[in-house]
């Protein structure tokens, strides 16, 4: 059971504030324990009759708080109390491995740098683990449609490749300057069902980031996706860093989000 339960059946909902929740949890396909730190938004309070949409994003501790972060946060909690309700949803940061991050975030293959890949045994610990939790114990809109997973640099590789490999439970997608030179064959995907996939950059965060989100872009319209479901967005400027990508973040849920 999710500890951090006990706290939700005893909030004062009359009080409209969003709440950040910290969790310890296993991971048992890897055999590693992991922090997870969850959002849950004003809206989960100001409407307990409703279930929310749920964002699984990969290195939590650099989402919310200057205390844990790498370097500045991306202000999450302040960036979701911004949106309007209707765009509000229920955050899920897990936490980085430290140095096991390289490891986890990696799709499986041989590499140089980070040896074999365990990319495929993290999204499953959050397929058949962590999500099963999520939806037993909060308001969650359950399907695809409704499950989102995001992430920057070698967390937006992973978000890549679970949203076109694992799109029977993730429908939606937000990739954030995504490190895919470290795995370039995640480009070589076939057409599936995926809802809506958001990638950005910046021109000037790294000499390569302009092409790799025009091939981006290629490559999902010659597997026949169709515009209305992709955005990729190139900024003139920004720096590969959680400010640069904390400010991205409203207009990325509320694209998501938004009924076509």
């Amino acid at each position: 059971m999710l500890s951090f339960l006990y706290y939700m059946q005893t909030t004062d909902t009359n009080k409209v504030e969003s709440r950040i929740y910290v969790q310890e949890i296993n991971i048992s396909t890897l055999n590693r324990k992991r922090t997870t730190r969850i959002l849950l938004p004003a809206a989960y309070y100001r409407y307990p009759e409703r279930s929310f949409p749920v964002l699984y994003m990969l290195d939590g501790q650099n989402l919310f708080d200057f205390k844990t972060s790498y370097a500045r946060p991306w202000l999450l909690q302040k960036e979701m109390d911004k949106l309007p309700y209707k765009h509000q949803c229920i955050i899920v940061g897990i936490d980085n491995g430290g140095h096991f991050r390289g490891l986890e975030y990696l799709p499986p293959h041989q590499h140089k740098l980070f040896h074999h890949g365990e990319g495929d045994k993290f999204i499953e610990f959050i397929t058949k683990e962590l999500k099963p939790k999520v939806d037993q114990h909060l308001r969650t809109l359950s399907d695809r449609e409704n499950t989102i997973i995001a992430g920057s640099s070698m967390g937006g590789l992973l978000s890549f490749f679970a949203a076109t490999r694992y799109c029977e439970t993730f429908g939606k997608a937000g990739v954030f300057s995504p490190a895919f030179w470290l795995y370039p064959a995640v480009l070589q995907i076939q057409m599936n069902i995926i809802s809506k996939i958001y990638v950005m950059g910046s021109k000037t965060e790294s000499k390569g980031m302009t092409k790799t989100l025009q091939n981006t872009y290629n490559v999902l319209k010659e597997a026949g996706y169709p515009d209305h479901k992709i955005r990729i967005l190139l900024k003139d400027r920004g720096k590969h860093d959680e400010l640069f990508w904390g400010r991205q973040f409203g207009p990325m849920l509320q694209w998501l989000l938004a009924d076509q």
